[in-house]
């Protein structure tokens, strides 16, 4: 038994040897073991842990020495006792947390120690582990790597790590002896200080380095340069924009991402640094950034912002605001639109022509409440009672959603329809559509509409509208009371089916209502416009049914009774004048023969009188010879001016067309009057224009045109009077004209001058039938002219022939 006792004592004895190679002393050296265990929290709990171990021993040796060195051994154990005792007071001295790991297995052994009452920390060993749960992520993160090396490689680390709670430990972690250690413990003055300065500075150092791996990963270029401009560093998107291969060849070349003087002012931005807006190439493409700068410590900070997409889309804003401001410009509706500060954003041309403001003024943006005083004070805004209500009503649009709608009467007769609504971006937005033209238009339509249907009511005439489906829409009281229609016809009147079946309709009246039945009712490509007349119940009928374009049909009847009484009447008189007509040009036609034969006898025995066939005459028979031969030459004068007259009336005068001498011809007819002109002592001038051409015409007929203007001239001047005649050119005209200086013709006679039979002549003057001037127009109208006549009382008289010259089968310009 003993035997076994010294083998397990001899075992203990093996394994202290093993785990505590450097704690196997002489008590000489137990103060100063004791004292580097306080100073080296690390060794001091395996020293304790190895005390243990030695009292254990040391009892078994005690034990089986027991016989022999009793007094011995329990003075060791005192000794060594108060050596624990000791250890365990310098260790409970101190406030901390030692946890022990097997190093090989990574178990934990054991806790030890405790930090209450200093530094708030988990108590428990499984929310102890769990550093994320009591400390800051940064310590946690560092905690748990160091803690890991530690285990498999055995480095040693000491660390402050924060609670978050904010305070700050210090974390030794040792490995010995094959087992692994971690302590706790809160730091004081300057080691506190000293480990502060360290876990900042480890903690800076980890955000510069992630902050300094975001930025070189950055997706838009960023540089640092000195304050001379100079970059010292660029990221790796300010490497691909310059197209650079490393961060050294960039800053070697300092190839600048936008060069300074092309960056756009105009969309600077001091309070966010944007210094504005640059282009520069990029992989072949023309690309837009934003440039910021900031001023840093020592050096300028600056980064790019890619803006390619932003600028299009605002150019294509810019396009279409353009483009609707030129379409809200061209539009009559005013338009005005108020941002939500209530000033003034846009408004188009028309809502300056509306209201006539200075366009100067608007452009100023004024506010919503300065426009409406503005128009008020120029008395332009409809009258109200409480100006300020109206006013405030009016900008309360700001604050409500739902569109609002108004009409304003304005004191100069305008009407406006209002319209406020919200905008989409904030405000509201005016339109202002003048009304003005469409009540006046509405006004006029009806008053339009109360006069036709007024006139239409007091037609003598019958009028009838039919729909396209037959039936009667509309009718004046006529057509009531002359087909029978006692029912109001309010869009719904009979059909036309129940007219065309009237039992009091005669043959005639019913065929006509057929006919204008099937132009009603017919299809629309065959419907064509129907006429006629009839009989029904003793009056007379005309109807004329016409489609109109919406598809209705006008029917109108109108009695013509009394037209077609005096139309017969007229046809009666038409063919008893006719036959007038042709009586008097036969009885012309005889008399002028009987008349013509007797007159040549006379004229034929009154000149053989004057030879002397008869006998030698007295003066005084043979004046009066000479005045039966001069009467029965006008009385043959006049039977041949009849009978031309019958001719033209008739249609049988034939004008023999040849080329005609103006001045000849008017000397051949001077000829003829000129004995006429000898006997009164007159004279006779011509005046022919050197550019008188030669004209078409029958010379005959001009001559005898002129002979009787010349004859006329004669009889109606004084004694010894001047005649003048005239031609010249104008256009293609030939003007032929005689001038006397008689006694003239009266304003009225003037314009019965040229009818048949009409002759004034004063007392002492030449005396005729008045066929003369009857002639002379009819044979100019003949050849294509007209004749015109000036005369004055006491001042003479000019009659005026324009002849064309190209004859009567030309059409000609008259010039006066």
């Amino acid at each position: 038994m003993l035997l076994n006792e010294g083998r397990r004592g001899g075992t203990l004895l093996a394994m202290s040897s093993v785990a505590l190679p450097v704690v196997v002393s002489t008590e000489a050296h137990s103060a100063g073991l004791l004292q580097n265990f306080i100073n080296d929290s690390q060794t001091l709990v395996w020293t304790a842990t190895g005390v243990l171990a030695l009292g254990a021993i040391l009892a078994s040796v005690a034990l089986f020495k027991s016989r022999y060195r009793v007094g011995e051994l329990k003075a060791q154990v005192n000794a060594l006792e108060k050596s624990l005792n000791e250890a365990e007071a310098a260790m409970k001295s101190e406030p901390h947390i030692m946890l022990v790991w097997n190093g090989m297995e990574q178990k934990l052994l054991r806790m030890v120690g405790s930090m209450r009452g200093t530094v708030e920390i988990p108590e428990r060993e499984n929310i102890l582990l769990a550093f994320s749960e009591w400390l800051e992520r940064d310590s946690a993160k560092n905690l748990e790597d160091s803690l890991s090396a530690l285990r498999l490689s055995g480095k040693a680390f000491s660390i402050g790590v924060r609670t978050l709670k904010h305070d700050l430990l210090e974390a030794d972690g040792r490995a010995a002896g094959g087992l692994a250690t971690l302590r706790f413990r809160p730091l004081a003055g300057d080691r506190k200080s000293v480990t502060e300065l360290t876990y900042d500075a480890d903690k800076l150092a980890r955000q510069v380095e992630r902050l300094s791996t975001f930025l070189d990963q950055a997706p838009f270029p960023m540089w640092i340069k000195s304050n001379e401009g100079q970059l010292t560093w660029v990221n790796q998107s300010y490497l691909k924009a310059v197209e650079a291969l490393d961060v050294q060849t960039a800053l070697r070349v300092r190839a600048p991402l936008v060069a300074v003087e092309t960056i756009d002012a105009k969309k600077a931005d001091t309070a966010s640094g944007l210094l504005g807006r640059g282009h520069a190439v990029q992989g072949g493409q023309r690309r837009a950034f934003n440039v910021y700068e900031q001023p840093v410590v020592d050096a300028i900070a600056g980064f790019a912002l890619d803006v390619t997409s932003h600028e299009h889309l605002e150019k294509e804003l810019e396009r279409h605001i353009s483009a609707h401001a030129s379409t809200l410009d061209k539009i009559d509706t005013a338009i005005a639109i108020f941002g939500p500060d209530q000033h003034l954003r846009f408004f188009n041309r028309a809502y300056v022509s509306l209201w006539g403001m200075d366009e100067t003024w608007l452009k100023t943006q004024p506010s919503d409440g300065e426009i409406l005083d503005q128009l008020r004070a120029r008395r332009v805004l409809p009258e109200q009672a409480n100006f300020r209500e109206w006013r405030s009503k009016h900008l309360a649009s700001y604050t409500t959603l739902e569109t609002r709608e108004s009409y304003w009467y304005l004191p100069d007769g305008r009407s406006l329809h209002v319209v406020c609504e919200q905008h989409p971006f904030g405000g509201v937005t005016y339109l202002f559509e003048n009304l003005t033209k469409e009540y006046q238009l509405e006004s006029k339509y009806n008053e339009l509409f109360d006069v036709q249907r007024e006139t239409l009511d007091n037609l003598a005439e019958a009028v009838g509208l039919f729909g396209t489906d037959g039936k009667l829409k509309l009718c004046n009281p006529a057509f009531k009371r002359l087909w029978q229609i006692d029912m109001p016809v309010a869009g719904d009147g009979p059909h036309v089916d129940r007219l065309t079946q009237n039992k009091t309709l005669e043959t005639d009246a019913r065929s006509a209502w057929t006919d204008i039945k099937f132009g009603i009712t017919g299809l629309e490509s065959q419907r064509k416009p129907v006429e006629g007349r009839f009989s029904n119940g003793g009056i007379i009928l005309r109807y004329r049914a016409v489609p109109l374009a919406d598809g209705n049909a006008l029917v109108t009847f109108t009695d013509v009774s009394d037209a077609v009484r005096a139309e017969q009447a007229l046809r009666d008189r038409t063919e008893a004048l006719e036959a007038a007509d042709r009586l008097k040009t036969n009885f012309l036609a005889n008399v002028s023969y009987e008349i013509r034969t007797p007159l040549t006898s006379i004229a034929g025995f009154a000149e053989g009188l004057e030879y002397g066939i008869a006998g030698q005459m007295l003066p005084k028979q043979k004046e009066y010879v000479l005045d039966i031969r001069r009467s029965a030459a006008d009385l043959g004068t006049i039977i041949d001016a009849i009978i031309d007259l019958s001719a033209i009336d008739a249609g049988a005068m034939e004008l023999k067309l040849e080329e005609v001498v103006v001045d000849d011809m008017m000397e051949r007819a001077t000829t003829r009057v000129l004995a006429a002109l000898e006997r009164r002592n007159q004279t006779i001038a011509i005046e022919v224009a050197a550019n008188v051409p030669t004209i078409t015409g029958d010379g005959a007929r001009l001559e005898q045109v002129i002979g009787h203007l010349l004859s006329n001239a004669s009889g109606f001047s004084d004694v010894g009077a001047r005649i003048v005649m005239g031609a010249r050119r104008i256009g293609d005209q030939v003007q032929i004209w005689v001038a006397d200086t008689g006694k003239g013709i009266d304003a009225e006679f003037q314009s019965k001058a040229f009818e048949r039979f009409q002759a004034k002549p004063s007392p002492g003057s030449h005396r005729g039938p008045g066929l003369g001037l009857s002639l002379v127009k009819a044979f100019t109208e003949l050849h294509g002219g007209r004749v015109s006549l000036v005369s004055k009382l006491d001042q003479g008289t000019t009659v005026v022939c324009s002849l064309p010259v190209a004859g009567p089968h030309k059409t000609s310009s008259v010039a006066a």
